[in-house]
């Protein structure tokens, strides 16, 4: 999953009319190289999608990956001829493959043992620190260190954490013998490239906690489970007494605000 990544700037976006062609064809003849061009070609839409989910205790490549199997999902399902576009309808499916991935997680933190508990809400902060620190995220005997838990505890924790996890060998299509990973093109990163990209990420986040809190509550509201969260509209405007109009007004607001933000301080994509 990593190298997926890499693939974002060189993947070929279909036009609505190619990437129905492409879908006709997959449902067709489980051409895989009509599926594969699918799921490149709304790549970029895939990570944007599971950036917005992103969640403490949640890894994104597992969002990523929740996110692609969405498009999969699309391309077995969309009827051909439908007014909407394939992308429409994929990103609908994206959306509802990571709030799955999310429930699943929360799901396993609510019943988990205080190690889990404590692990969810504190490691991504502690994996962020020692990351820019140390160039390496923590190996679980340094967590344990850290956080005065014993090395299986933490072990066994992370590892029901993980519990719905997805892999990149997932079987897709009818026949099911071809791999998830057979279907997503990808080429491994440079060490430095990885890098910078891990230092660019950790710094968004730190301005988005920054911009988070400048805000006032009703605002943080909306830019964390409106924009982030793709919570429903009406849903955050009744919480605040105003109308799902007036939601999307503010939160468009925040986009525009936040991504001026980002400009400023050289973060272009």
């Amino acid at each position: 999953m990593a190298g997926l990544i890499a693939t974002l700037a060189t993947v070929v976006i279909l036009s609505r009319d190619a990437q129905i062609d492409k879908v006709q064809e997959w449902q067709e003849t489980k051409d895989r190289k009509a599926l594969e061009s699918l799921v490149n070609s709304n790549l970029r839409m895939a990570k944007q999608i599971a950036n917005m989910h992103n969640r403490n205790g949640i890894d994104n490549d597992d969002l990523m990956q929740s996110a692609i199997e969405g498009t999969i999902i699309a391309a077995n399902k969309y009827k051909v001829g439908s007014p909407m576009a394939f992308s429409t309808y994929a990103r609908k499916w994206q959306i509802a493959k990571c709030q799955e991935n999310i429930r699943n997680n929360f799901g396993t933190i609510r019943v988990g043992s205080r190690v889990a508990k404590t692990l969810y809400a504190s490691l991504p902060k502690y994996r962020r620190e020692f990351t820019a620190e140390n160039g390496r995220e923590p190996q679980p005997r340094e967590i344990a260190r850290h956080f005065g838990f014993a090395l299986g505890e933490v072990e066994k924790a992370m590892s029901h954490m993980g519990k719905y996890a997805k892999s990149l060998n997932i079987p897709v299509g009818d026949d099911n013998d071809s791999p998830l990973e057979s279907v997503i093109a990808s080429s491994m990163p440079t060490p430095e490239a990885n890098l910078a990209r891990k230092e660019r990420v950790l710094q968004v986040r730190d301005m988005m906690e920054e911009f988070s809190n400048s805000l006032n509550a009703r605002e943080n509201d909306i830019f964390q489970s409106y924009i982030f969260s793709c919570e429903s509209g009406t849903i955050v405007g009744n919480r605040h007494g105003i109308s799902r109009q007036r939601v999307s007004q503010i939160g468009n607001n925040l986009k525009a605000r936040f991504k001026a933000r980002l400009l400023a301080n050289g973060i272009t994509r």
